[in-house]
């Protein structure tokens, strides 16, 4: 019971605050705190997927995922530019670690996919942010893949009988995904129905089902990483839910295609 009353007040906390943040932060301090959370990201990362990288080193790349995701507010050219930048310095750490050719190959590939998925797919967010209603569009993200995982672990628990992916989140499964797809809908039509006028239900309906449908990828990923080192948290920074990256994991995910459909929908 003390478990799950932390994770009710943080979930609480975080269901207060975010909101109010993405809504009327200046876009600088939504900057930090996107660097803050890509830093924080990469530290829990890092410890899953090359636990052998030490002292200055492991700094340098925390530094580096925060400093990404501020170009952003230079536009997508600028982003893009610096993830690159960033992943060929991050090569340079890696192949001066020391060990092994195949360890200093999968030690580089891991730090390159650590960086787009840390700080390049969450700079998507402030990409958006920066663009017509994409605050709005933002939330409505969020909501979307948050329905989707409450969906699930009701759906989940009521008649799951089929795993999804028994190997990497034996908790998982097809019933749960498929009722989690079904209340992600109906929590996007709504949303857009109550605060995007200028869309169509139905239209709001379909993307939060692709947006739910790529945050299970998003969780699984995850999952892969912890079950890989035999993890059962990515970390401990909210209390009663895990580290950063269990409860990101598919808001992280979800980035790059939301941004995407502001741009076919939206623009």
């Amino acid at each position: 019971m003390q478990g799950l009353g932390l994770r009710v007040v943080t979930g609480l906390g975080l269901a207060v605050a975010a909101p109010l943040l993405v809504l009327l932060a200046p876009a600088w301090l939504l900057a930090l705190l996107v660097a803050g959370l890509a830093g924080l990201g990469m530290r829990e990362y890092l410890r899953l997927t090359c636990p052998e990288l030490v002292g200055l080193r492991t700094w340098l790349l925390w530094l580096l995922a925060a400093v990404i995701p501020p170009a952003a507010l230079l536009g997508a050219g600028a982003l893009v530019g610096a993830l690159l930048l960033g992943m060929v310095l991050a090569a340079l750490l890696a192949m001066t670690g020391g060990g092994e050719v195949q360890a200093i190959q999968r030690r580089a590939l891991n730090l390159g996919w650590g960086l787009a998925y840390c700080s390049g797919l969450l700079a998507c967010y402030l990409l958006l942010a920066n663009l017509d209603q994409g605050r709005v569009l933002i939330l409505y993200g969020v909501a979307s893949v948050v329905a989707a995982d409450t969906g699930a672990y009701f759906a989940g628990n009521l008649a799951g009988k089929h795993r999804l992916a028994p190997t990497l989140s034996p908790g998982k499964t097809w019933e749960g995904v498929i009722g989690g797809l079904i209340f992600t809908a109906l929590i996007g039509g709504l949303f857009a129905f109550l605060f995007l006028p200028d869309t169509r239900a139905l239209v709001g309906a379909g993307l939060s089902l692709a947006l739910g449908a790529v945050s299970v990828v998003g969780d699984l990923l995850e999952s892969t990483l912890k079950r890989a080192v035999g993890a059962k948290d990515s970390g401990t920074l909210l209390p009663g839910h895990g580290g950063l990256l269990d409860r990101l994991d598919g808001i992280i995910a979800a980035a790059p295609l939301l941004l995407l459909a502001r741009e076919i929908w939206w623009a």
